[in-house]
């Protein structure tokens, strides 16, 4: 299989996004998790060649802030809901709508905005969340986040600390960027999760909590499937039965 395509396009203010293409077939947008990148996520695990290969075009940007599409204004200065609105945007300038929506941890959130928003995307694939999605009083990882980008931002040697440091050096991304990407990070209520009218899949890790039950997201939204992944919300990302599931999933509405 050739290597991915990139491209950069304008977003909804003139942001510019860097985006990979694989693949020939109905497009699937795939959107990464928070401090991460395409590259990372998709590519260097090798999901994103499974699915291309399976007969779907991959559509996976660099969220904004993220490693190539870099945007260091203060959470002040992000739109609402700017990720979510980046996506309409992208699909847009390709003149596309998706035939699937696949994100994992940040990215299955800014999934379920981007079709709260759009009403697009004929199927969604949610990776790395569970039920705290639907809880948009719960702010305990946001803060946990924004107090572990502070200390990297002050130098501070403390673990957390080092660890988003080591993560922008490794995917190409800025603490300032991760900082603002905080703003996009939104929970969606279980009210609006109820009006979703589409085929949806979540899949955690045995282990994962760390954003609530994928269980017990599944049951909130009408109709989702679950499917228990082996892993760590960071490990889960790794287990073959990931690519799998979402192509599986992805035939079955063909």
């Amino acid at each position: 299989m050739t290597a991915p395509a990139t491209h950069t396009f304008a977003s909804f203010d003139g942001t510019p996004i860097s985006y990979q293409t694989l693949g020939e077939g109905p497009p699937v947008l795939m959107l990464h998790g928070f401090s991460g990148n395409a590259q990372i996520n998709w590519f260097g695990p090798g999901i994103a060649q499974k699915i291309a290969a399976a007969g779907y075009t991959v559509i996976a940007p660099d969220l904004r802030g993220h490693g190539a599409s870099p945007f260091t204004a203060p959470e002040a200065g992000w739109p609402r809901d700017a990720i979510a609105r980046d996506q309409i945007a992208l699909m847009k300038h390709l003149k596309q709508k998706p035939y699937a929506v696949v994100g994992y941890s940040m990215g299955s959130l800014s999934a379920l905005r981007y079709h709260l928003l759009s009403r697009d995307g004929g199927r969604l694939i949610l990776g790395g969340i569970g039920d705290s999605a639907a809880d948009e009083t719960n702010t305990d990882r946001n803060t946990a986040f924004r107090a572990a980008l502070d200390a990297a931002i002050a130098g501070e040697d403390t673990p957390a600390a080092k660890a988003m440091q080591a993560r922008a050096k490794a995917t190409g991304g800025s603490l300032e960027g991760y900082r603002g990407a905080l703003s996009s990070r939104l929970y969606t209520g279980r009210d609006l999760l109820e009006t979703f009218d589409l085929p949806v899949l979540v899949l955690t890790g045995n282990e994962d909590l760390d954003n609530g039950s994928g269980p017990k997201l599944a049951e909130i939204i009408p109709g989702a499937e679950y499917i228990e992944l082996t892993g760590t919300h960071l490990t889960a990302v790794g287990d073959p039965a990931l690519p799998e599931a979402i192509i599986t999933f992805l035939n079955a509405g063909r």
